[in-house]
């Protein structure tokens, strides 16, 4: 199965600043887009106990490239959303992969979700 989304907003990042709500509203809003995203896919999930994630960000096309710690960190609400769609604890997840891609306008992640092990 494989996903679109969009790139993961400022205030997500493990070094995002701002209120606890306007990060809460954030977490909300990507979590149902992730949702969605999986729901649609979902006829092509793959079976299994393990899962895993393969996320390539594609970074916008101006300011500096992220490091592979804070893109993990950042993909926690994309995580739940899928999770929520596939009816399955975030726990089944293994650690999620981070590759980064090219530079595209508004950046965004491609999220690939293969069975693990």
């Amino acid at each position: 199965m494989k996903i679109e989304l969009p790139f993961p907003a400022k205030i997500l990042w493990p070094n995002g600043r701002g209120h606890h709500m306007r990060r809460h509203s954030a977490a909300k809003k990507h979590k149902g887009w992730a949702r969605a995203a999986a729901l649609a896919e979902r006829k092509h999930a793959p079976a299994g106990e393990q899962l895993r994630l393969i996320a390539t960000f594609h970074p916008k096309p101006a300011g500096p490239a992220p490091d592979k710690d804070n893109a993990g960190a950042s993909l926690k609400v994309y995580q739940d959303g899928i999770a929520w769609a596939l009816g399955v604890d975030d726990r089944h997840f293994a650690q999620p992969e981070v590759i980064f891609g090219d530079r595209v306008k508004g950046g965004k992640v491609v999220i690939e979700v293969v069975a693990h092990g």
